[in-house]
């Protein structure tokens, strides 16, 4: 029988008020109500919930981010409350984010020992010994890279595998890794997974947080749900199920996740016409009609991005020809587009979707305050209005258009997103992998949108990674290789994940 190394009893956490310095207590506005967690010495205990569940809230207790309120933590046999992440990583925790905390500025052994480096007597630091005792850190984990590499140069996985490896270098007998897969190829899943496997073997637990279901039952011991702040129950891998996994988290039985309603006309809206998306690729054809919705597969840096930004005018082209609306869109800007009606939802919604420092209210608005405000004179009393019509036609889990985006979860933080995207009322919506990195439910949501949208006879174009989710959602699918289009599928029963894969590398 395997230890349990952790426990947490009667976790309860309320909302911060920031002006008094204390938690604001009542049973509406807590958290976390009542939460239990475990883990056993060598497992991997998977979490799963919708996005506002209460997972990262939880993960941030357990990771000395936030203290709890109420409710006991116990570590090894001993009582345990952390005030800041320093206490839990020295008792053997470490956090690696969805968002990998390192520079990609500097090498890897400067990320390495970040904050922690080894200096001599005059304060100057030992860098031979940085990245001699870096490499070796990384070679135990059975693989090799040059740590005098700019982190920027490495791969997502091998990135990871930086961080993993630092987090090890403190003796960490628990690693909570958040959407570890959600940026990674896969063939990186798989090298992920196996090094997984291996610190399992060595006696090191993993808290393993993803909306992917398929990885939960292949990577996970046992499987907890979270939903809307509480517990709801704990499974074995030999008893799971998607279905039933679904159903806690939601707490009703699902639906057909990818019903349509909506029915595509004849007439074509977006036209690309021997385009070239870089000197040295192919030209590319392709077309989407009103009240339809495209997808595009490829694997990764098959220039499905690189396609999305330049009919927005992010990026130029190298040749060919845009139309729109039966005329010819030159000298194209993203500014231009979102004014004549297409608006581009960002595969980062962090980085490039959203002002994560700036409240609901002001990022759902940002893109449309042209058509909002024509005078250029912001009314406080209409932006109020579109916000809460947007927050309520979202389902967007907020406080109010006040609360800052960063606080709330992945899921909420893309609904803004899409809420900024139709704030526009665009004709055109190119959405590139608009559920990357939320749970399952959210998904649906989602899914209803971007149908909801068809049927209101917008045209969308949607670059997926998830083949079940393009096969799902598409009326027709093109394939991308190369920085071109290779081929496309637009009847049903040719759109299997098999025949697309095959496709897709050129089988």
């Amino acid at each position: 029988m395997k230890n349990k190394i952790l426990e947490l009893n009667h976790i309860t956490k309320y909302i911060f008020n920031v002006s008094t310095g204390k938690p604001i207590r009542g049973t509406e506005i807590k958290i976390l109500d009542d939460v239990h967690f475990d883990l056993y010495e060598g497992e991997v205990h998977a979490l799963l919930g919708e996005n506002g569940a209460g997972k990262s809230t939880l993960m941030k207790i357990i990771g000395g981010i936030i203290p709890y309120d109420e409710g006991s933590m116990t570590l090894n046999g001993k009582e345990v409350q952390f005030h800041n992440s320093r206490e839990a990583r020295a008792r053997g925790i470490a956090f690696v984010h969805q968002e990998l905390n390192l520079c990609t500025n500097i090498d890897v052994a400067h990320n390495f020992y970040l904050a922690n480096e080894p200096t001599g007597k005059l304060g100057l630091m030992k860098e031979k010994e940085m990245y001699r005792k870096s490499a070796e850190a990384i070679r135990a984990l059975g693989f090799e890279l040059d740590t005098h590499t700019k982190l920027g140069k490495l791969s997502t996985a091998q990135q990871q595998i930086v961080e993993i490896s630092k987090a090890l270098s403190f003796d960490s007998k628990i690693i909570i890794m958040d959407e570890p897969t959600a940026s990674l190829t896969r063939k990186e899943i798989d090298m992920l997974f196996s090094l997984i496997h291996d610190l399992k073997n060595r006696g090191i637990s993993i808290i393993y947080i993803s909306h992917r279901l398929d990885e939960i039952q292949q990577i996970g011991d046992r499987m907890t749900v979270m939903r809307d702040g509480c517990y709801i129950g704990t499974m074995e891998r030999v008893n799971y199920s998607d279905e039933q996994a679904v159903n806690m988290m939601a707490g009703r039985i699902t639906k057909n996740i990818f019903e349509k309603e909506h029915v595509p006309g004849e007439e074509t809206v977006l036209e690309a016409k021997g385009l070239k998306i870089g000197e040295a690729t192919e030209p590319l054809d392709f077309t989407v009609k009103r009240g339809e919705v495209v997808g595009l597969c490829g694997l990764v840096g098959a220039g499905r991005t690189e396609l999305a930004r330049t009919i927005y005018g992010e990026r130029p082209d190298a040749g060919g020809e845009v139309w729109y609306e039966e005329a010819l869109y030159q000298k194209r800007s993203p500014g231009l587009s979102i004014k004549k009606g297409i608006i581009y939802l960002s595969e980062d919604r962090k980085i490039d979707g959203l002002i994560t420092a700036a409240d609901v209210s002001e990022n759902l608005v940002l893109s449309a305050l042209h058509k909002l405000f024509p005078k250029g004179i912001i009314d406080r009393k209409r932006q109020k209005q579109e916000v809460q019509r947007l927050i309520e036609e979202f389902n967007i889990k907020c406080m109010d258009g006040g609360q800052i985006v960063s606080t709330l979860s992945g899921g909420n933080q893309q609904k803004v997103s899409l809420g900024k995207c139709f704030a526009v009322e665009p004709k055109v919506l190119i959405l590139d992998e608009p559920t990357r990195g939320i749970d399952v439910n959210t998904k649906f949501e989602i899914y209803h949108l971007i149908d909801q949208a068809a049927k209101n006879g917008l045209s969308v174009l949607v670059i997926s990674s998830e083949m079940a989710e393009l096969i799902g959602m598409s009326d027709r699918i093109y394939i991308m290789r190369g920085g071109t289009i290779t081929g496309m599928v637009s009847e049903k029963e040719e759109m299997t994940q098999e025949n697309l894969v095959a496709k897709i590398i050129g089988v």
